[in-house]
Order: structure tokens, then C-alpha cells, then sequence
């Protein structure tokens, strides 16, 4: 016992690692994806393009389950960042400004708005005249797969009195 009071006495005094943080503030963007009924779309395959090359692609990732992908650009690439956002054949494209020209405003919109009358007016005619053209097309008359083909009465059948080389001549005549 003696022997670990001593070690205790003598030991250098402990002292804690040193940890460091340092906070940098860049402007964030969250984008959220969901379908028109609602639903989020979670883990959808997410793609970034900076606008100094709009054809590789920046940063990839994917949303979280509610749908959510948070955008850190880099602020010197100043212009419209490209978001692509695509899930089982559904997709949205979303364009971010970044930069002193372009004021940052709440609620960038990231789909397209919603159909005015006269769209939905054009679509509904459409459906219905589609509905309309199958609907005729299937309940008219169905043909034979042969033409009809009216043949010539026969004169020279039996019983008639007429031989078939009478009957012949007379239907050439």
C-alpha cells in the first residue's frame, strides 16, 4: 500500500487532450423533395452541378428519409446551381442562386407551378376525346377477315334445265 501512495505522490499530474472547434459560417441551402401527393422522397439520388460546368456533376448524394438534402455550395462559384433530384422515374430539377446578385429569398420555388385552367381545360378535352375515339372505335361493327366477294348467280345449277356449257356461255354474254 505503501508503495502505491508514493507512485500517487509522485506521478505528474494528468491532463486533459485539448480539442478545438472552429465555426465558419457558409450559406446553406435545404431542399425538400416530395411527390404531388405529398409524400417525401426519401433516399432519392441526388445530383449537384455548379454553374461553371453544368455537365459534371459537383456533388452526389441523397435525401434523407423526409426528403431533405441540405446544399453546401461553394461560394465563390457564384451563379445558378443545378440541384437533380430523381427517384424511381420521378424527378424535379431545382435551380439555387448563389452570389451577390442574386438576393436570397425563403422558399426558393423547386417545382413547377401548379396547372392553370386552361391547361387543365386542354387536358381534360384531351382525355375525353381520347376516351371518346376508343370507345367508337371499339363498338363498331367487326368484319370477317375476307373481303366479301359477291360472285355472279349461277345459272347452270341443277335443275334449272340449263346444261353447264349453256351456262357458261350465258354468263360470258
Amino acid at each position: 500500500m505503501s508503495l502505491l501512495a508514493f507512485g500517487l505522490l509522485l506521478s505528474a499530474p494528468a491532463w486533459a487532450h485539448g480539442v478545438e472547434a472552429s465555426l465558419r459560417a457558409i450559406p446553406a441551402f435545404e431542399i425538400q423533395a416530395r411527390y404531388d401527393s405529398g409524400e417525401p422522397m426519401g433516399s432519392a439520388r441526388v445530383t449537384v452541378f455548379a454553374p461553371t460546368d453544368p455537365t459534371t456533376p459537383w456533388q452526389e448524394g441523397q435525401t434523407d428519409a423526409r426528403g431533405r438534402f441540405l446544399l453546401q455550395p461553394d461560394p465563390n462559384l457564384t451563379g445558378l446551381w443545378q440541384v437533380r433530384i430523381r427517384q424511381a422515374g420521378h424527378g424535379v430539377l431545382v435551380n439555387v442562386p448563389v452570389g451577390e446578385e442574386f438576393p436570397q429569398t425563403e422558399g426558393i420555388p423547386s417545382a413547377s407551378p401548379p396547372f392553370g385552367p386552361l391547361q387543365r381545360g386542354v387536358m381534360a378535352a384531351c382525355v375525353i376525346w381520347g376516351c371518346l375515339g376508343t370507345a367508337l372505335f371499339f363498338s363498331r361493327p367487326r368484319q370477317s377477315g375476307y373481303a366479301a366477294v359477291e360472285s355472279p348467280p349461277v345459272s347452270g345449277s341443277p335443275g334449272s334445265g340449263i346444261s353447264g356449257s349453256q351456262a357458261g356461255s350465258s354468263a360470258l354474254e
